[in-house]
């Protein structure tokens, strides 16, 4: 074994001189010479050579043969003696160290070079021997596989406990079997027989692979999928005298290819839909801070305007009304925004009546008729030749029927049309709203995810036609909650495009709502009481209501506000919710255990207003609830109407049994928060 590491043991120098340049020309690699057997057991733990050849005559108090026994025993290194001694008595000292070569001096090279050369080889036999032996030890006692051997006619000698199980056959039972009578297999999807492994061996002599899609018939008829191999069993001069089967049930592993597969596919999916939605939500980011900061450029503006003009004046009325109308843009992009959470929640209540469509729509075109006139695109209308009745919230329905036509005037370049076609499907019984435009079309791919929040057909830097991205998204769950379908077509790019709305269709009246009693007691001037920390919005929105002559009070926190409210004695609490010290809420619960402020009507003013919100409002004992920024108009047409004190307790005895009886909690608070219904309910 070229390049084999020799230790040499020998306490003459010249001899050991000798022997080193010997064993170097031979191509060994002399690691070391030591002349004591202290000094080679010492060596060879350092350096674990391959071979050790010793002298038995050593000086010092152990010789050769011992350090031999020792090193042989301690690190399983082969040792050959190289000594003058050739006596009875020194070989058998030798003989009991197991020694790997024995040569008498003097000795020809050629002789150390077999021996040397036999040394190693026996020595790396038995290493390989040795190491085969344990593993296979190992193995028969820790093997999961199921193993069954035969002898050279196919007849079972030998099934451990694995196969027992698997086959559902004893060893007892099938010994000296055919192993063809109780080991059948099938194709898993041709139900064929399959052949044999141990057959083909026991012919062919070769490891044989089972077939893929393999079951195992077991003794009660279960089909169990497994896999693995056949291998012949040879003896010495290579005759095959039997065969060993090695197999497992791979039930669990298919399942789990079955679940990887399904799971890498799905994980395709949802990453390229989170890519998607990742891009969605940065463009819908970068146009929210366009959308946002325009309009607060314009108040901005304006604001410094006011403040160089005399008021009155044409510069300051028109400053006033771009304030207006941004500040409307904005409610507009934050309403926008709560709808679809709300949507996307299922947390939106419709206030369902029935209403004929044909008239909702001719109301939502003329609303939006002087859009389409300065965008230079012509509106066209086909409503249907008889009345069309479907039970919707008509306010929920005419937002989708503007989106849509906000989308069309948008879309569509300056000459187009836009038309919009009302129709009656009795088959199918619905009615059917279509909008159909000249513009600029929509790809086939831009169609599978138009109605996706945050979508927009087109991305470009011309503002005119870009937004939200929630218009569509929007639309499509408002009209799912009606129970209807809104889809879209094109024929492509530069095209146009078509949105169909289907409602279902109702032919008699119903959720009537009662009128108002002529006899409800209101009264024009109100006192109010307004706490909110930001002083800018508590302030103003004092100025404005005492322009409406009612008589008006500010606090900035809650037990101040507390503390004005037993004196000043009001008609209205407007609260904000986010207050520091004491929040709307404890206020509310304050107010309402308090026999001084009880029948106060208390108002939530703040931003606070998804439906959890409105929710806690109602359990914390507020009457209404008006999201920020508060249209004035509604809140002065909420004072104007409100009964007053003295008939508040009438009302809520009114109210009370109703909602006990009729509604369940949820529908009260929708029912309690809804404005238009909130007079008109009561039959007093």
């Amino acid at each position: 074994m070229s390049g084999a590491r020799i230790l040499i043991v020998e306490d003459e120098g010249i001899e050991a001189l000798d022997l080193q340049q010997r064993v170097t020309s031979m191509g060994y690699t002399v690691l070391d010479i030591v002349s004591t057997g202290e000094e080679a057991i010492e060596k060879a733990a350092e350096t674990l050579p391959d071979l050790v050849l010793m002298d038995i005559m050593l000086p010092g108090e152990i010789d050769g043969v011992t350090t031999a026994e020792q090193i042989r025993s301690r690190f399983n290194l082969p040792v050959i003696y190289i000594t003058a001694y050739a006596d009875e008595d020194t070989l058998q000292r030798a003989k009991i160290t197991e020694p790997y070569g024995y040569i008498v001096k003097p000795f020809r090279e050629r002789e150390l070079q077999i021996a040397i050369d036999m040394a190693l080889y026996k020595h790396e036999m038995e290493k390989k021997l040795r190491e085969s032996a344990e593993w296979f030890s190992t193995t028969l006692k820790s093997i999961g596989d199921a193993v069954i051997a035969t002898d050279r006619k196919g007849r079972i000698t030998f099934m451990n406990p694995v196969a027992e199980r698997l086959t559902g056959w004893k060893l007892e039972e099938v010994k000296s079997k055919k192993l063809t009578e109780i080991f059948n297999i099938i194709n898993m999807y041709s139900r064929q027989p399959a052949e044999n492994p141990v057959t083909r061996v026991l012919r062919e002599g070769v490891t044989i692979g089972l077939a893929n899609h393999s079951l195992l018939i077991t003794k009660d008829g279960t089909e169990i999928p497994i896999d693995d191999s056949a291998a012949p069993i040879k003896d010495d001069q290579g005759n095959i005298v039997g065969v060993v089967l090695v197999f497992r049930d791979v039930t669990e592993r298919i399942q789990a290819e079955a679940a990887l597969r399904l799971s890498e596919e799905r994980y395709r999916t949802l990453a390229e839909e989170l890519r998607e939605a990742d891009n969605r939500k940065n463009e819908f980011l970068a146009v929210l801070s366009h959308e946002l900061r325009n309009p607060l450029a314009a108040i901005q503006n304006s604001l410094n305007i006011l403040d160089h003009t005399k008021p009155g004046s044409d510069q300051a009325l028109l400053a006033k009304s771009i304030i207006d109308r941004q500040v409307r843009q904005l409610s507009h992009l934050v309403d926008d925004l709560l709808d679809i959470t709300r949507i996307t929640q299922k947390k939106i209540k419709l206030q369902r009546q029935r209403l004929e469509l044909n008239e909702l729509v001719r109301r939502t075109l003329e609303d939006h008729r002087s859009l389409f006139e300065q965008s230079g695109v012509r509106l066209e209308a086909e409503y249907a030749p008889v009345p069309i009745f479907s039970n919707v919230d008509g306010a929920r329905l005419a937002q989708v029927v503007g989106n849509l036509l906000v989308n069309a005037a948008k879309f569509t370049d300056y000459g187009g049309y836009t038309r919009v076609r009302l129709e009656n499907d009795a088959a199918q019984k619905q009615a059917i709203i279509r909008v159909i435009d000249t513009g600029i079309g929509l790809a086939p791919e831009t169609l599978s995810r138009l109605f996706q929040p945050f979508m927009q057909a087109e991305t470009t830097l011309d503002r005119n036609r870009s937004g939200l991205g929630l218009g569509l998204a929007l639309s499509k769950g408002l009209v799912e909650l009606h129970g209807g379908k809104l889809s879209a077509n094109s024929a492509g790019i530069g095209k146009g495009s078509e949105f169909i709305v289907c409602l279902p269709l109702v032919e008699t009246a119903t959720n009537e709502q009662p009128s108002i009693s002529p006899e409800t007691s209101y009264s024009n001037r109100r006192r109010v009481l307004i706490i909110d920390d930001i002083v800018d919005v508590a302030d103003t929105l004092r100025d404005l209501i005492k322009l409406s002559n009612h008589e008006v009070a500010v606090a900035y926190n809650g037990p101040e506000g507390l503390a004005i409210a037993r004196e000043f004695q009001p008609d209205v609490l407007l609260c904000d919710i986010g207050l520091p010290i004491m929040n709307g809420y404890d206020i509310a619960k304050t107010i309402r255990q308090d026999e001084m402020l009880k029948d106060v009507y208390l108002v939530a003013l703040t931003g606070y207003a998804m439906p959890e919100d409105l929710q806690r409002a109602t359990e914390a004992g507020f009457d209404y609830h008006l999201a920020k920024p508060v249209d004035l108009n509604e809140l002065n047409r909420m004072l104007t109407e409100l009964p007053n004190k003295s008939a508040r307790k009438q009302r809520d005895d009114c109210f009370a049994p109703q909602i006990e009886s009729e509604e369940s909690a949820k529908e009260s608070m929708e029912r309690l928060f809804s404005f238009s219904r909130r007079v008109d309910s009561c039959p007093c």
